[in-house]
C-alpha cells in the first residue's frame, strides 16, 4: 500500500471513530419552568444603580425636569408641616371615607406642588393628591389640594384629589420601590437583567415609542365631530412638521437629548439651539420664540411649545378658548389634521 492510500484509510477510519463516539455522548435536554411558573422577569434596580457605569449620562439626566418631576418630600423646607393631617377620599362622593395620614409616610412631591401618598385602606382610588406646597417668599406652605364639607358637618375639611398624572410624573410609583420619579427605567425598562447579563448588548433598548407614551402631541376628535387639541405635552402639532415625515428626523432625538440639559435647563440638544442644532440641517437663521409659539389656551399653564414648525401658526389655528378641551375651528387647519392624524 503506497503512502496516499495509507492516509486516506487513516482518514476513513478518524472521520468513523468520531461518528461512532459522538452519538454515543448524552446530550442534556434544555430546561424549562416548573409547570405553573412563569420565566423570571426583570426587577427595577433604581437610577442610582446606573450610575456607576453611565456616569456621564447619569450625572446629566439627574438635572433634568424628567428626573425632577417627583421629590420627596423631605427635600422641602417646610416650617410648619404638620405629623399628621385628616383628609377625605372626594373620589368617593356617595361616602367619603376619612382617614390621618402621617405626612413622613407620603410618597413625594409632583413638580414642587401636589403632595402625594398612597391611599389609607377603604379609599378608592390607590393614589391621592392629599396635600400642596407653594412657595411665598423662599418658605414653603403646607396646604389642602382640596377643601369643602365633606362629611355636611358644617366645618372645612381636607379632600384627597385625584391623582391621575401619576403615570408620566410618576411612573414608578406603585411599580419599583427604588424610586417613584421618571428615572432610567421609565423609558428603557427595568435593568434587573441588565446588570446581571456578561453580555450587555441587547438588553436594553429604547425607542421613540417612550416619548410619545407621555408627549403624544395628536389631537382627537370629540363624540360631536369636531377636533380638539391636545396641549398638555409640550409637542402640539408636531405631525403637522416636515420633520415628522423625514425618515431622518422623525426621532425625537433628532432635537433632544435626555440625558442632559443646556444652559437653559432644557433637554435641547446645544446652548445655542439654532447655530447648534437647527444649523445641522438648515443654512438660514430663526426666530425660535416666535416659530415656535408658547400655547396661549393650555387648561393647565403648562409650559407647552408647538412643534408645527411653522405649519400651523397660532393665528390660525382659530382654537376656541371658551371650550374645555379647546376646539379648533379654522377649516384650513382641520384638513391639514385629516390629512395627517390617524383617527
Amino acid at each position: 500500500m503506497n503512502r496516499k492510500h495509507l492516509v486516506l484509510l487513516v482518514g476513513i477510519c478518524l472521520i468513523i471513530f468520531l461518528v461512532f463516539t459522538g452519538c454515543k455522548q448524552e446530550v442534556e435536554p434544555p430546561t424549562e419552568p416548573p409547570v405553573g411558573q412563569p420565566p423570571a422577569t426583570a426587577s427595577y434596580i433604581g437610577t442610582a444603580s446606573c450610575e456607576n457605569c453611565h456616569t456621564k449620562a447619569h450625572s446629566g439626566f439627574t438635572k433634568t425636569q424628567h428626573y425632577n418631576t417627583f421629590k420627596p418630600l423631605s427635600e422641602y423646607n417646610i416650617p410648619d408641616l404638620p405629623s399628621e393631617i385628616t383628609i377625605f377620599d372626594t373620589a368617593n362622593e356617595e361616602n367619603p371615607a376619612s382617614a390621618t395620614l402621617d405626612t413622613s409616610t407620603v410618597s413625594g412631591v409632583m413638580v414642587d406642588h401636589y403632595v402625594i401618598a398612597k391611599a389609607p385602606t377603604g379609599f378608592k382610588d390607590p393614589y391621592y393628591r392629599v396635600a400642596a406646597i407653594t412657595n411665598e417668599d423662599d418658605n414653603w406652605i403646607f396646604e389642602p389640594a382640596r377643601t369643602g364639607d365633606f362629611n355636611n358637618d358644617g366645618t372645612e375639611d381636607w379632600g384627597a384629589a385625584s391623582y391621575s398624572c401619576g403615570n408620566c410624573h410618576s411612573p414608578g410609583l406603585g411599580q419599583s420601590e427604588k424610586e417613584a420619579t421618571i428615572g432610567c427605567e421609565s423609558c428603557h425598562g427595568p435593568g434587573g437583567d441588565h446588570v446581571k447579563a456578561e453580555e450587555k448588548a441587547g438588553t436594553m433598548t429604547v425607542s421613540q415609542d417612550a416619548c410619545i407614551s407621555c408627549h403624544d402631541s395628536d389631537p382627537s376628535k370629540n363624540k360631536e365631530g369636531v377636533w380638539e387639541a391636545n396641549n398638555h405635552y409640550g409637542t402640539r402639532n408636531y405631525f403637522a412638521s416636515k420633520h415628522a415625515d423625514s425618515v431622518q428626523l422623525n426621532n425625537c432625538l433628532a432635537c433632544h437629548t435626555p440625558h442632559n440639559v443646556n444652559k437653559d435647563g432644557n433637554t435641547v440638544i446645544g446652548d445655542n439651539p439654532v447655530q447648534e442644532n437647527c444649523s445641522k440641517c438648515h443654512t438660514q437663521s430663526f426666530d425660535l420664540d416666535s416659530l415656535m409659539w408658547t400655547n396661549p389656551t393650555d387648561l393647565r399653564d403648562h409650559y407647552v411649545k408647538d412643534h408645527s414648525f411653522g405649519a400651523m401658526p397660532y393665528a390660525e389655528l382659530g382654537d376656541d378658548k371658551d371650550t374645555k378641551p379647546i376646539e379648533i375651528t379654522n377649516p384650513d387647519m382641520v384638513e391639514i389634521i385629516e390629512d395627517k392624524v390617524k383617527e
